[in-house]
């Protein structure tokens, strides 16, 4: 896995210390990586379930046509808060 992907993954890891539910944009964003492809969410978010198995991959439904980037995100059952 490539750097800019490893980074994503570990900020959406020390995230989930915080947080119930992480979306993978608002993780890229906050290490400054705008856009990811869908293999690539796939892949991250993989490798996320595999380090964190008590968590489980959603998407939201608000907008069919959004992307996996933008409506994917992990949680773990729990509620709020959400990043």
């Amino acid at each position: 896995m490539k750097d800019y992907k490893i980074n994503v993954l570990n900020e959406m890891i020390n995230l989930s210390k915080d947080y119930h539910a992480v979306k993978i944009q608002t993780a890229a964003k906050n290490i400054g990586i705008n856009h990811l492809k869908t293999q690539e969410v796939h892949e991250i978010l993989n490798a996320f379930v595999k380090a964190r198995p008590d968590f489980k991959i959603y998407q939201l439904a608000d907008n069919p046509l959004d992307s996996l980037f933008v409506s994917a995100f992990v949680s773990d059952n729990e509620s709020i808060p959400v990043v």
